[in-house]
């Protein structure tokens, strides 16, 4: 029951601006026709992409591929989600706009935001399989969002804080250059940390007929979510996690179903609610044994499992080895010799 997660080919205008001659090798490489990234809707599964930026950045010699990759793109690049975070009237909107409809740009990540002590953590989720490759995409996903948030806003917003969940790839001087801040890595998110006042502030005065397409746009939206059950089941999973307990009622409610009908779905699409739960836990799990330092007690708060021993149970049961075990055998699978 393997979600397919893939990004719109958007998502990396600049690919040949800025690797140049070993742009076509490399996209052949890893099965991507380079005619693909022509049309802005084409989709790119999600591992093809961490393995593009990766030999990318090593072949190049340029840690920062993702983050000047993230210099390329444009409101106008996230396609329909563009334009209706195009007519939101703060941050805070634009914000809640994209956590509910970030899957029609890419289905490979959730962001969550938290606020506390006068600042607000957007924080970004993995939502697919592990992979040792994927860090030049996280970098470059926090870039694109920062620079969507300039964008939006009209201003040259500066970050209070970044943080990684994996090591550091690059010199800190080159994370410093894009985001203008204190850079952290290893941590429990890939965050950007912004004051709250931030956004509160009004977005610049939109067009008047941007105005009157904002319910057509937000609509199109809805209808493109909805047609992908298993999709918004698992981007709501995400989101809760850690939160509250998570159960088909709790779903049911947040799509404004009754769990009979809600299940009658999941029947008809042969799925199983507990197999989604546990597929997006684990998953998440995967990511972050083996991006970074995270303890696996705390990992399995994050998850929202009752105590640690119910984690390592289920994980056992998914992968058929516990955490600690996993995340040692990715370690020795990385430094393998080709």
């Amino acid at each position: 029951m393997a979600a397919r997660y893939v990004v719109r080919s958007a998502s990396i205008n600049g690919f040949f601006a800025e690797v140049g001659e070993h742009a076509e090798p490399i996209l052949r490489e890893v099965g991507v026709d380079p005619d693909q990234l022509s049309v802005a809707d084409n989709p790119i599964e999600i591992g093809q992409l961490h393995q593009m930026l990766a030999l990318a950045a090593s072949r190049l010699n340029r840690p920062d591929l993702g983050m000047r990759l993230a210099q390329h793109q444009s409101v106008g690049d996230l396609g329909l989600l563009g334009k209706v975070l195009s007519c939101a009237a703060t941050l805070r909107e634009a914000f809640a706009i994209a956590q509910r409809y970030m899957s029609l740009h890419s289905s490979a990540e959730h962001w969550q935001l938290h606020q506390f002590a006068g600042r607000v953590q957007v924080a970004r989720v993995e939502l697919g399989q592990s992979d040792h490759q994927a860090q030049q995409y996280h970098e470059m996903a926090l870039a694109v969002f920062h620079r969507m948030s300039c964008l939006l806003s009209g201003e040259q917003l500066r970050p209070l804080r970044v943080t990684f969940a994996h090591s550091q790839v690059g010199p800190m001087k080159l994370y410093q250059q894009h985001f203008g801040c204190e850079v952290l890595f290893d941590q429990e998110h890939d965050s950007l940390n912004y004051p709250a006042a931030v956004f509160r502030r009004p977005l610049p005065v939109l067009a008047h007929g941007h105005k009157v397409e904002r319910a057509g746009y937000i609509q199109a939206a809805r209808d493109q979510l909805e047609e992908n059950l298993e999709l918004n089941i698992r981007n709501l999973i995400t989101e809760l996690l850690g939160l509250k307990e998570i159960s088909v009622n709790s779903i049911a409610a947040l799509l404004n179903l009754h769990p009979r009908s809600l299940q009658r779905r999941l029947k008809q699409e042969h799925l199983v609610f507990r197999d989604l739960l546990q597929d997006v836990r684990v998953n998440l799990a995967c990511w972050h044994l083996q991006a970074s330092r995270c303890d696996i007690t705390s990992l399995s708060d994050m998850l929202g499992y009752s105590d640690l021993s119910s984690f390592s149970r289920a994980f056992r049961r998914r992968m058929g080895v516990s955490p600690a075990q996993w995340r040692q055998r990715v370690k020795v699978d990385a430094v393998a010799p080709c």
